[in-house]
């Protein structure tokens, strides 16, 4: 039950107790109306026939008719030596002092002559006074009960319903210690059930997103281990075995420079220069792939054909048509980064795991940014991918960029990355020295 049934309930049975409550209150109300009209008849007709006995003489049971009770509506009282004595002249009647203000209501008495003295009769309204004044006042009172019974029962279920926010506190306050779970219980209300539903789905989102933080964080440990580790492979055996062959032909012509003829000096200073340009290349090699030049200004095109043009001479049994265009808009250093290492970590992923023939490669200028697809026909299936750190650190530095990264399967049977960034708020950038197709 949600909490408007509830209130509304509870509403309910408070109107139906106060119908019942006035349909009683009108029943007593009818039942002493009736008797004290039946009762004020009676006494009418006695106090006729009272009249009757005193017009032949005998005023003493007409005097004890006008003193047993009123009568309800009429008004009779006897005047004698010329006075007219009421039986409420000497004492203060509200009802009648009410009376005086109500327009309409007063009436001339009628005199009707009992041997020497007179009877008075005049209309008189107290008695209907004092039954619209009870019967209100009894309405008053069932209603201010009403009014007061409503407020405390809307106070009370309202305040029972809002305890289970207390709950949801407790439960916000977990998630935001790093708890996996909110740890609600089951409410009653169906509102607050669905915001502790919404609650458990955060909950659980959040622990999915921290599993995939760590899950990243590793694979980057992992990935930057792996570099280190090249790295140190490559110093090991590239720099190393030019360094050894430098050393040899300098060590040659420092031990036999003056007796050495000048051409074998001049081999040995060719091949020392031959090493150390081979290595400045090897170094420069490994600069780009550390941290490409040109991605924050008019390279950007240049960057990535040339990486298109290193994976091919790796790749060289794939076919790889890329088609960059003549000009992009001006991107962000993250922006540009997140596009080259994007490229670059799709084209790894081909030739590492889809066992692909092909693999085509589209960037395009936007009116707000850059759209890069990369699809290829490998064995890849979105239903069974699990993306690992590589599609993840994708998407975390296309979402640190303000852009956005999607996997589908792709019209030729493998896989299709599609990445969005937008344009940085400076000026486009034009390039015209690429053609459409590369």
């Amino acid at each position: 039950m949600d909490l408007r049934w509830r209130l509304a309930s509870r509403l309910v049975l408070m109107a139906l107790a106060l119908f019942a409550s006035a349909c009683l209150l009108v029943t007593l109300s009818l039942t002493r109306d009736v008797a004290e009209e039946v009762e004020a008849s009676s006494r009418l007709a006695e106090l006729m026939l009272g009249l009757g006995e005193a017009q032949r003489g005998d005023s003493a049971g007409l005097q004890r008719l006008l003193e047993s009770g009123e009568l309800r509506h009429i008004d009779v009282s006897l005047q004698r030596s010329g006075l007219e004595q009421s039986r409420h002249s000497g004492s203060f009647d509200p009802l009648g002092w009410l009376a005086a203000f109500l327009p309409g209501v007063s009436a001339e008495a009628q005199r009707v002559a009992v041997g020497d003295d007179v009877l008075l009769i005049r209309a008189d309204p107290r008695a209907e006074i004092r039954e619209v004044v009870r019967d209100g006042l009894r309405m008053l009172g069932v209603l201010a009960v009403f009014a007061g019974v409503a407020v405390f029962a809307t106070w009370r279920v309202v305040h029972r319903a809002l305890v289970p926010v207390r709950e949801l506190e407790r439960g916000l306050e977990r998630l935001a210690r790093g708890e996996e779970r909110a740890g609600l219980p089951r409410f009653e209300l169906q509102e607050f059930h669905r915001i502790a539903a919404a609650i458990d789905r955060l909950a659980a989102g959040l622990a999915s997103a921290r599993a995939a933080e760590r899950t990243l964080a590793r694979r980057l440990i992992d990935v930057q281990e792996a570099e280190r580790r090249e790295l140190a492979r490559e110093l090991h055996d590239e720099f190393g075995q030019s360094m050894v062959a430098i050393g040899a032909a300098t060590a040659f012509i420092e031990r036999h420079a003056a007796s050495a003829e000048l051409e074998q000096i001049i081999d040995c200073a060719r091949d020392a220069r031959a090493e150390a340009a081979r290595m400045s290349a090897h170094v420069r090699s490994r600069l780009r792939q550390l941290r490409p030049h040109g991605l924050d200004g008019l390279g950007m095109l240049d960057a990535l054909a040339e990486l298109g043009q290193s994976w091919q001479s790796r790749a060289s049994d794939i076919a790889l048509e890329m088609t960059l265009p003549e000009w992009l808009p001006r991107l962000s250093p993250a922006a540009g980064l997140a596009l080259y290492r994007s490229l670059q970590e799709a084209l790894t992923n081909v030739l590492r795991h889809s066992g692909a023939r092909r693999v085509d490669v589209s960037l395009q200028a936007l009116e707000d940014g850059v759209q890069l697809v990369v699809r290829d026909d490998g064995r890849g299936r979105v239903e069974t991918l699990r993306p690992g750190g590589g599609l993840l650190g994708m998407r975390e530095r296309a979402e640190m960029a303000g852009g956005r990264l999607e996997w589908q399967q792709s019209e030729s049977g493998g896989l299709q990355i599609e990445l969005q960034l937008p344009a940085s708020r400076e000026e486009e950038v034009h390039d015209d020295s690429h053609p459409v197709a590369r």
